[in-house]
């Protein structure tokens, strides 16, 4: 484009005005036959479907971003905003937020440049790949589950420790890291093994419970944040309930009639959002476990997060087609989404970033060649990319993330497994250090400024 702006050569239009040019330098560009072809001085951006963008088009958003804060600051704006990319195969849509120039709460980074620290071997990594047969704990120990293998692999040291658990179908570490949650099988009946961490190098198993065989097998499994409760969502669609210290169940939710896919608590457990392959999401009280609401969906791929501050917002997305949902849960609306007229693109899934609420968002799509492609899109609104993470040969599919949000795993099409770091360790010390002294500087008598 840089190029065709300089170089371009339109045929001579008769009656023209003449520009004229004094003792500066002034390049072609600016002549009346290309204006048209020059988006700097015209000022307007050219129209683009958001999960079509390529690292070069995404580099003026930082530039754009700065531009439409500064406009609206000087004129005294109060539009959403000044800038939209659109496309002919997407809609997008928002209501409920004013006077904000995003579409949740966002802090993106200064400066979003992402790279694989770490790369790795991990044979038949894509074929068999599953969201819920991986996790990584605060121990900064990763548990990845292939076959009958149980892979466990620790990024400081490079130690890894392989297993042969019989048919695992999902995993979740505790959030205190001592304890590893294992859904597996036992002849017919569907078992919870609770394997005890005793050193980095080795494990027990320091519990287990056998759930009935109408269970079929455990799916997905979701610990409360004291980790008090283990949620086992089953193949059957029934989620259980179960006391971690006593191992009983406590409550059987019932709502869901096909296999559970996905499960996440709210930050500070205000919700508990469900769902299963049919596509209908429930969202339960936290404590109490009692029904608020049922949202439906289209059928497969759904995937879901909670925003890392505002417990109140849910991201959704749908495989086909491919969508995104912004839901404010004690509104009841959507309060932004993107959708897809056609099937060239698929989300494979979204996922907040809890330090500075960016949305990842891990696309399947083509390239100009035919191959297949798979790109992490990095989010500060449904119409702006921060950036993109991807490797030219082998792509990149979003696993999981480190406990402290600073680093993230992702797979690649050429059974590859990488570490990337997403937030520099060192920033994310000193952000730390900034808030701690930011409440130190607070007065005591601030507690009392809610009270009239």
């Amino acid at each position: 484009m840089d190029w065709r702006n300089e170089l371009y050569q339109n045929k001579p239009i008769i009656n023209r005005q003449e520009f004229t040019f004094g003792d500066r330098f002034i390049p072609k560009r600016f002549k009346p036959e290309a204006i048209n072809y020059n988006l700097k001085y015209v000022g307007k951006t050219k129209e683009q479907d958001l999960l079509k963008m390529s690292l070069t088009q995404r580099s003026s958003y930082w530039r754009q971003s700065s531009f439409v804060s500064t406009m609206n600051k000087v004129f005294n704006i109060e539009e959403n905003r000044l800038l939209q990319f659109s496309d002919m195969q997407c809609k997008y849509s928002r209501t409920g937020r004013q006077k904000t120039d995003s579409d949740w709460f966002c802090k993106p980074r200064a400066r979003p440049v992402a790279f694989a620290t770490t790369t790795n071997e991990m044979p038949e990594l894509c074929t068999s790949f599953d969201l819920n047969m991986m996790d990584w704990s605060v121990n900064d120990q990763m548990a990845l589950s292939f076959d009958e293998n149980l892979i466990i692999w620790r990024n400081r040291d490079d130690t890894s420790m392989i297993f042969n658990v019989e048919r695992t179908s999902s995993l979740k570490y505790s959030p205190n890291g001592k304890y590893l949650a294992i859904g597996c099988k036992d002849d017919e009946n569907p078992v919870l093994e609770i394997w005890l961490l005793q050193s980095p190098k080795e494990f027990l198993i320091a519990n287990g419970k056998y759930l009935p065989r109408s269970f079929e097998s455990i799916c997905c499994i979701e610990w409360s944040e004291d980790g008090e409760e283990i949620l086992c969502g089953t193949r059957s669609g029934q989620i259980v309930v179960i006391q971690f210290s006593t191992m009983t169940i406590e409550r059987v939710l019932r709502q869901h009639s096909k296999r559970i896919c996905c499960m996440r608590f709210s930050p500070m457990r205000r919700y508990l959002a469900t769902a299963d392959i049919q596509g209908q999401i429930y969202i339960f009280d936290g404590v109490s476990y009692k029904v608020i609401m049922r949202l439906g969906a289209k059928q497969g791929g759904i995937v879901f997060d909670w925003h890392p501050w505002q417990a109140a917002e849910l991201a959704i997305s749908e495989k086909k087609l491919s969508s995104i949902y912004i839901f404010n849960v004690p509104r009841r609306e959507i309060v932004s989404f993107y959708q897809r007229g056609d099937d060239k693109i698929l989300i494979n899934s979204i996922t907040f970033s809890k330090i500075t609420g960016e949305l990842l968002v891990n696309i399947y799509k083509c390239d100009e060649n035919g191959c297949p492609c798979c790109e992490i899109f990095v989010l500060s609104s449904l119409n702006r990319v921060v950036d993109i993470l991807t490797h030219n040969n082998r792509g990149a599919i979003f696993m999981m993330w480190s406990p402290d949000g600073t680093k993230l795993a992702a797979a690649g099409m050429d059974e590859s497994f990488s570490i990337w770091e997403f937030y520099p360790s060192d920033k994310l010390n000193s952000l730390n250090q900034k808030q701690t002294r930011r409440l130190r500087k607070r007065s005591t008598l601030e507690l009392y400024g809610s009270i009239r």
